[in-house]
């Protein structure tokens, strides 16, 4: 192998990762947005309820396919982590559930709806069955994020409330505790219908970075030959 060859190699090597780092991150981008649209074509809400454990665990990402899952839990109320999330007939009632008991991860429960931002607390242990749902991402912002209203369902909002780590969702209670009115999943905030499309043109722009560093590299290496070529010849007519 030529000198010349050998001295391009890292350069080789570099090219290779970025190009391979590219695709990888275009393809996991799609696979996400594929998953999302797949999970809103499916309506779980109608089928029978399964454990909470068979979907979701406390260190698990969100399933995508899971979305309006009903799962059955038990665990120990944290009723001082309680919030209240807008909406536009009123505010969800949400308190964190220790599945399991106290001190144990937590999931976000949906109690129910009110008129005002405030419920009767609730304490003790409980079983119920609820829809699970992703965190919100709507973009809305808190005015005061000093109070318990929230603008939205965001987990981070919630993860300095609690002592407990949180799980990667929420559940939505198919029945109200005493004193609210039933939540129901219509009362969610209009989904993006271009995240789908927006996901795509995300990977899109990766597999397009890959590309340009291998057009970049190869126009290097041909305007170096070419250099290379130039000066064989200056040295040969001399």
């Amino acid at each position: 192998m030529s000198p010349w060859a050998l001295r391009r190699w890292p350069g080789h090597l570099l090219v290779l990762v970025l190009f391979g780092a590219a695709v990888l991150l275009g393809s996991w981008q799609y696979d996400a947005g594929r998953a999302e649209r797949e999970a809103a074509a499916i309506d779980l809400t109608r089928s029978e309820p399964v454990e909470l454990s068979t979907v979701l665990g406390p260190d698990d990402p969100f399933p995508a396919p899971s979305v309006g899952q009903p799962v059955s839990l038990s665990g120990q109320w944290v009723p001082e982590a309680t919030v209240f999330v807008e909406r536009t007939d009123g505010y969800w009632v949400v308190t964190p559930l220790a599945v399991g008991g106290a001190g144990r991860p937590a999931l976000p429960v949906v109690r129910g709806t009110s008129p005002e931002p405030r419920a009767a607390p609730v304490s003790g242990s409980v079983e119920l069955t609820g829809w699970l749902q992703p965190g919100e991402g709507t973009g809305a912002v808190d005015d005061d994020p000093t109070d318990d209203v929230l603008p939205q369902l965001r987990l981070a909002d919630l993860v300095q409330r609690v002592d407990q780590d949180l799980y990667s969702g929420y559940a939505v209670a198919t029945e109200p505790t005493p004193g609210l009115a039933a939540a129901s999943l219509e009362q969610l905030p209009e989904t993006d219908r271009f995240t789908g499309a927006r996901n795509f043109f995300y990977a899109l722009e990766w597999w397009v970075f890959g590309a340009f560093a291998v057009f970049l590299w190869v126009r290097y290496l041909l305007d170096e030959a070419r250099r290379d070529d130039g000066e064989q010849e200056s040295r040969l007519g001399s």
